[in-house]
């Protein structure tokens, strides 16, 4: 049934503004479905930002998508001076994997999985 991951969609304040900044962090321009939804592509990842409402706020509900990076320090130092918090984290997996949690700036998880710190 479940045939492949479509994509991950943020509810936000702003779309324009968070979907500059994911853009800017994968090198792609924002494309738009219509003036409620707003994305990015790259390869076979595709983020989606719709503005918040009563029935989806922005925040951390729950969900974290996880970008696999080289370096966890390296990716967070530059998340961080892009506005981006630390959550949780780093820590070690019992897959000796490496991997935090971020706020992006407009206060949702960013997850970062990497083979080394």
């Amino acid at each position: 049934m479940l045939k492949k991951f479509d994509s991950t969609v943020y509810f936000v304040e702003d779309i324009h503004s968070a979907a500059k900044w994911y853009a800017d962090l994968v090198g792609v321009e924002v494309k738009y479905e219509n003036e409620m939804y707003a994305y990015i592509e790259t390869g076979d990842i595709k983020i989606g930002f719709h503005p918040e409402d009563r029935k989806s706020c922005s925040g951390i509900a729950g969900q974290t998508t996880y970008w696999r990076v080289d370096s966890l320090g390296v990716s967070i130092d530059i998340l961080a001076g892009k506005g981006a918090k630390l959550y949780r984290g780093p820590v070690k997996t019992s897959l000796n994997e490496h991997a935090c949690i971020l706020i992006d700036p407009f206060g949702n998880t960013l997850g970062l999985i990497c083979d080394n710190a």
